[in-house]
């Protein structure tokens, strides 16, 4: 026999708020929920994963209208196992993406605090202007690159 679960169950279990889950079903994402005889979504264990499914979907940035397609196949069973992995595989594509553009995000972040630790050791933010080339950080070096190649003018390719 199986055990039934409210919204407020599932929301108490999951941290996901009984609006959320709501607003979830509103929009298509829940099409596995059954509902009682007087009308309140009923919830299964088995509904569980497809429920974790949508939510690191949608914490990845998927789109609520690629959720919903996801979700439809999934209750298609089976015959859909195909697509379903060519939209992770998609999907894991677009993350990968992101962190790569976080990564070099994360340098630049890194760099300016090394940076700001530096200038703050020397009491000026242009400290490096004052060595002599061959004693400039390497650091420093790069990072001015980039910024040159950030103000490029698109005249000059």
């Amino acid at each position: 026999m199986s055990t039934y679960y409210t919204i407020k169950d599932v929301a108490k279990r999951t941290g996901i708020s009984a609006y959320t889950l709501r607003y979830y079903d509103k929009e298509g994402l829940l099409p596995f929920v059954r509902r009682s005889d007087s009308g309140i979504r009923i919830f299964t264990e088995e509904d569980f994963e497809p429920l974790y499914t949508i939510t690191v979907l949608k914490k990845s940035g998927m789109p609520i209208s690629n959720i919903r397609a996801f979700m439809e196949l999934y209750v298609k069973g089976d015959e859909t196992l195909h697509e379903r992995k060519l939209m992770f595989e998609e999907h894991k594509k677009n993350l990968q993406a992101k962190i790569d553009e976080l990564n070099e995000m994360m340098k630049i972040v890194d760099y300016k605090c090394w940076y700001f630790g530096e200038a703050e050791k020397h009491g000026d933010i242009n400290y490096y202007q004052k060595l002599p080339e061959n004693e400039i950080d390497q650091r420093i070096i790069d990072f001015m690159n980039v910024l040159n190649d950030f103000r490029k003018d698109p005249a000059e390719d």
